[in-house]
């Protein structure tokens, strides 16, 4: 695959895959830009043509990270032929991926809460992509009757409450890095009383 990247692709691939081992293996402030040269097979100066700090190597961890987030969604999502399965892979990947980040060495946890506001300004950029991703679950949803029909601006509010209550879980959890219960299991009632006063049978307010 990273054959038919041009060059300064592949570097840039090889340098965030190596920063992120060496992140998780030794946390961020004990590696240091030679570690991740070396562990490339590049020169140092090499790594700084591309990234003038380490802290810009994290961020580019970090940005990789929510990218490969959103796609896994996508691709199992689009599997599923019901909007309610759609959700579910959406909530079920966001909070998997939450587990594995409270399952980091204490070490690694304390830097990612030492930059917090780098990672959320790195997430909010992605906010609109998010909110595109759920409400084109919604309007799936309504279209295949699964849901009552709404007006655009009530779709558009949903799905601001679905990404917001998320993301201020995963907010919550992350400053103690520790889910309290397991809410994997839950799933499907997290899912049936988000939407269940949309579902087809449900009368509205």
């Amino acid at each position: 695959m990273t054959d038919t990247l041009p060059k300064d692709e592949i570097i840039i691939k090889e340098v965030i895959e190596a920063a992120k081992v060496l992140f998780q293996r030794y946390g961020l402030k004990k590696t240091t830009m030679e570690d991740i040269a070396k562990f490339v097979g590049k020169g140092k100066s090499t790594l700084y043509y591309y990234f003038p700090s380490k802290i810009e190597i994290f961020e580019a961890v970090i940005e990789n990270e929510i990218r490969e987030l959103f796609e896994s969604i996508e691709i199992a999502a689009s599997k599923e032929v019901t909007a309610r399965q759609k959700l579910k892979v959406y909530w079920l990947t966001r909070l998997q991926k939450l587990e594995k980040m409270c399952n980091l060495s204490q070490v690694l946890k304390e830097e990612i809460m030492d930059h917090a506001i780098a990672i959320f300004n790195l997430k909010r950029k992605h906010l609109h992509e998010e909110l595109a991703l759920v409400k084109g679950f919604l309007i799936f949803g309504i279209e295949n009757e699964e849901f009552r029909p709404e007006t655009e601006e009530h779709i558009e509010v949903l799905s601001r409450v679905i990404v917001a209550s998320l993301r201020g879980f995963e907010l919550s959890n992350m400053e103690v890095f520790e889910m309290e219960k397991d809410y994997i299991r839950h799933i499907d009632f997290l899912i049936d009383t988000f939407i269940g006063g949309i579902g087809i049978n449900s009368s509205p307010v």
